[in-house]
């Protein structure tokens, strides 16, 4: 993944040393107390306690789907598009503060940070015009992106139940629109809706999530939702809801590190209401029905924990993300695959 692949292995590489040679007698930071490095409100601090992390995501798309068909120029053309989208990179950096105010009630607060760059092609005999259209012929092409500021989420993390065989405990965030939907390409018209960099609209961030362990072994799962509380936003439209499930499961190989597969599901309406200026309908991302659907993934994950020193308790998680099954709504680049990483420390 270029540039951030080449951030991320430089960070693990400088990370993992040291972890290496951390040894058992020092504090038990166990690698599994935390959930594989995708997953959100995880878990609680003691009384007291802060964290502070640091979490990055990128994602990768490439070909267009309808459903789950992979479609190329030829489909689109007859649809009525003149551009289809060849690719797009999506990263999100995130800090991550948390602050138990008990131990049964944790605070956090999540700034982000977004940039999407999208690459795009011109198709011969486009709006449904299929006389120069030979086979799947494309001509031409650009790309555009964007960066800024996201969203920012703060919410409260709640203990329900600590047992000696599971914990429970509720996630209630909400996320604050302060990433701009206003972003607009060269020609003055709205970029797509999903290059955005936040969604615009206060939105409700519920989840609840379970834990257990047995001796090297930990499961876990969680479930989660994002719920729009406005109707539209200030360029005239809102996402859809989403709805997610994943669970997990994680095996200490040593003090220091463990190993942990994941399944993960969401469903995601499309978008409502439309821009209210400007905009193009040339490529599939510019029209409202051609967001959403459903998604089932496979994350593989490491965890490492610090155990003495310098480093004793830093956190480093590191997941990739692929696909198994998808059905989206209209047509879509498809995400061809994923990576997450944290990296934390608590005092």
């Amino acid at each position: 993944m270029k540039a951030f692949q080449k951030t991320l292995l430089a960070t693990s590489v400088c990370l993992a040393a040291p972890l290496v040679f951390a040894h058992d007698d020092t504090p038990n930071y166990l690698p599994e107390g935390h959930a594989p490095a995708g997953v959100m409100a995880d878990h609680l601090h003691a009384k007291g306690e802060w964290m502070f992390g640091y979490h990055a995501m990128r994602e990768e798309y490439s070909d267009v789907y309808s459903g789950s068909d992979k479609v190329g120029a030829m489909e689109l053309g007859m649809a009525g598009y003149s551009m289809i989208p060849t690719g797009m990179t999506m990263d999100m950096h995130m800090l991550d503060i948390m602050y138990a105010v008990s131990d049964d009630l944790t605070l956090m607060l999540m700034p982000q940070y977004m940039t999407m760059d999208m690459s795009m092609e011109m198709i011969a005999g486009g709006h449904g015009h299929m006389g120069d259209m030979h086979g799947d012929h494309k001509m031409g092409g650009h790309r555009h992106d964007v960066s800024g500021v996201g969203d920012t989420v703060v919410g409260g993390l709640f203990r329900l139940a600590d047992t000696r065989g599971y914990r429970l405990h509720a996630t209630l965030g909400l996320s604050a629109p302060t990433g701009s939907v206003d972003e607009k390409n060269a020609d003055g018209a709205f970029t797509h809706y999903g290059m955005q960099l936040g969604t615009g609209t206060w939105d409700l961030l519920p989840s609840i999530t379970y834990t257990s362990a047995l001796e090297r072994l930990s499961w876990g799962a969680q479930l989660s939702a994002r719920l729009p509380l406005e109707d539209e936003n200030d360029s005239g439209f809102a996402f859809g809801e989403r709805y997610g499930a994943t669970a997990w499961s994680a095996y200490r190989l040593a003090d220091w590190i463990s190993l942990s597969a994941r399944l993960q599901y969401a469903k995601e309406g499309d978008v409502d209401g439309h821009y209210n200026g400007p905009h193009n309908h040339s490529s599939p991302a510019d029209l409202q029905g051609n967001y959403g659907g459903e998604l089932l993934d496979y994350g593989l994950g490491v965890n490492l924990v610090g155990q003495q020193g310098a480093l004793a308790g830093v956190r480093l998680g590191l997941e990739w993300i692929g696909n198994i099954s998808a059905d989206y709504n209209g047509f879509q680049l498809a995400r061809e695959d994923g990576l997450n990483m944290s990296l934390s420390y608590a005092f």
